[in-house]
């Protein structure tokens, strides 16, 4: 070769190099209400901390789902397509499902009322 012409470097194909590596907790489903929480909030603070697209939340946190809770996930997907749904694609909506199934509702109510809680100055 000529000493001149140096050859191109080989480029390295990222997916979107603002994306950073999200290991998030693996979640069997089988757990009580206490462990699901604790899971939801550890992804919610590791989404916040990473700056997660909405576009990825969903497919980071069922990329986690372990046991009882990938069939639950792969039933849900399956049903929403028999009866037409639109698929799940946005954290809120996932979450949203986990609670319905894994909090029973006397909970769910309570958590609901907690959540939309304000302390009045």
């Amino acid at each position: 070769m000529n000493e001149y012409h140096q050859p191109q470097p080989r480029r390295t194909r990222k997916e979107n190099p603002k994306e950073t590596r999200v290991d998030l907790p693996h979640f069997y489903g089988k757990e009580n209400v206490e462990t699901y929480l604790e899971w939801e909030m550890k992804v919610e603070q590791l989404f916040a901390c990473h700056i997660v697209s909405e576009k990825r939340k969903v497919r980071l946190a069922t990329l986690s789902f372990q046991g009882n809770a990938m069939y639950w996930w792969t039933a849900l997907k399956r049903e929403r397509h028999l009866h037409k749904d639109h698929p799940i694609t946005y954290w809120n909506d996932l979450r949203g499902a986990l609670r319905c199934h894994h909090i029973p509702s006397f909970n769910r109510k309570f958590m609901d009322k907690l959540q939309r809680l304000h302390q009045k100055i």
